[in-house]
Formats: C-alpha cells, structure tokens, sequence
C-alpha cells in the first residue's frame, strides 16, 4: 500500500518529521539550516516557492535531491530560468507550470536548459491545445529535449509497455496519494481540488468522499453517460479533463492522448525488434 506524501510548508517540517514529504519554502537558506540528514530518505523533493533570487545555498547542499520550480506566470518568469540553471550541477530539478499563454516559450527554454517539466494542464482551451500539440511532437521527436516532459513522459511509457497509468496521480492530484498542508498545519486536497476549500474527508458541493475521489468521479462520469462513456483513453484518464467543467469538450486532448498512444505502440514494436534474439528462427 502507497503511503501517503505530504506537502508541507518548511514551518510544518517538525510536526511532520518521519513522514513522506515534498517541503516547500521560498527561503532557501532556511531550508538548509533546517532540514536534516535524516529527512532526506522521505523526502520526495523540495519545492521553491516565489521563485528565490539567492539559490546560491543549495549548490552543494544535499547532491541529488531533487527540486521543484513552480513557475505561475511563465510567460512573464521564464528568463529568470537562467538563473536556477546552476542547480542542475547538483540536482534534478523540474518546472511546474500552467498552460497558459505564453507557456510554450517557458516549456520550449527550460527544455533547452535541460529541466524536466510537469505542464499544469486543468483544462486547456483551444488555443493551447495546438501549443500543446506542437511540444508534443518536440517532445516525440526532437532530438534537444532529452528531459521528461509530464504528464507525456509518463503517458508513454505506461502505453509502451502497456501499464496502466493514472493522469491524476502523475499530475500529483490525486487525494488518495498526496495531501497539500497548510501554513496553520491543516491538511486540504492536492492541486486543482483545493480549490473546493474542501478538508479532507468532506465532500464537495458534488458530492464526493475525497479518499475514493479519482474513482467516484469517474464512475459517475459513467453512470451520466458522459463524453468519457466512449472513451478509449478513461482508463488513463479517469475523468480527468472534466474537472472542474464537466461539460468541458475533449477532442483536443483525446488528440493528444491518440499521438501517444501510436507513439508509445511504435517505441513498443521497436524495443521488441531490438530485443536480442529477434528475428532469430526457431
């Protein structure tokens, strides 16, 4: 059984401690000065908040652990990637953005600079569709991203090796993986749920008990014959694209799902055309 991450703000690390933690602090030299050795082995990442402008603390300071960018305004921030690019010397880090506008040319510069990312999809209109396509095939194609680029990394491989995969546990939504923390200590739902200003175990004004949410929802999204009651890709994506706006259409995105699905089935038939022994006769 999965334990539960929790993301907490660097003020909450005490009460937490021995926990699974993602640890989030806009301070850096705070984080260093509080969070231990021992912390490391449940530490998922940590997480800079407000973008810092001295990260010269984290240099040499724990090789390896890995380190979130969330970046809300890419369109406006995205130069300032230059700036944590020396972190990648000593730690994997990865961009969380939105995708809004102007987010390709953030996705497009951190991609260059060798930062993984997680596109923070919600429901992306139309327009962003076409953007998401074009990175997509970047992504699919182009020799210069060589870092993962979520949720189409993780899509992929669970098409390729046929694994079943959930878009709401690689976008680190879902509440029965991961819990958000706040200020004051108290415990809401991750992501794009908070905004429910639900707590946990409480039901939204749609009805929902939050610790089976992700396959409520979807079964609910069943039982309405919605859009996903023919969809090819719900085992993935669970209803996903119908929150909040459950009448929210999903062409553009099944798109994206099919592009990497074909994908995922053709770097499955390589791999297997490469694998020792094939073509050998019996």
């Amino acid at each position: 059984m999965t334990s539960l991450l929790y993301q907490i703000p660097l003020a909450q690390l005490e009460a937490f401690r021995g926990r699974d933690l993602i640890v989030r602090s806009a301070l850096p030299n705070h984080l260093v000065a509080q969070v231990r050795d021992e912390d490391f082995a449940n530490l998922a990442y940590i997480q800079l908040c407000e973008l810092p402008g001295d990260i010269d603390a984290l240099m040499h300071w724990a090789e390896a652990i890995p380190i979130d960018l969330p970046m809300r305004h890419p369109a406006r921030d995205f130069t300032s990637l230059y700036r944590y690019a020396k972190l990648l010397n000593n730690h994997p880090v990865r961009v969380s953005l939105p995708v809004e506008a102007g987010f390709e040319n953030a996705v497009k510069l951190a991609s260059s600079l060798h930062f993984q990312i997680r596109l923070l999809l919600g429901q992306p209109q139309p327009a962003r569709i076409d953007a998401l396509a074009h990175l997509l095939e970047d992504y699919l194609h182009r020799p210069r991203v060589t870092q993962p680029i979520e949720p189409f990394h993780s899509l992929l491989l669970g098409f390729c090796h046929a694994q079943p995969v959930s878009l709401w546990a690689i976008q680190e939504e879902d509440p029965k993986l991961i819990r958000h923390i706040d200020d004051q200590g108290q415990e809401h739902l991750p992501g794009r749920l908070a905004e429910t200003n639900a707590e946990t175990g409480a039901e939204t004004d749609q009805g929902l008990i939050f610790e089976d949410f992700v396959a409520t929802w979807s079964n609910r999204l069943l039982a309405e014959n919605a859009e996903c009651a023919d969809c090819p890709f719900l085992s993935a994506c669970q209803g996903y694209f119908k929150w909040p706006e459950r009448d929210y259409d999903c062409t553009g995105v099944k798109a994206l799902f099919d592009t990497l699905k074909q994908a995922g089935d053709e770097l499955r038939q390589d791999l297997a055309a490469a694998s020792p022994g094939a073509g050998a006769g019996p």
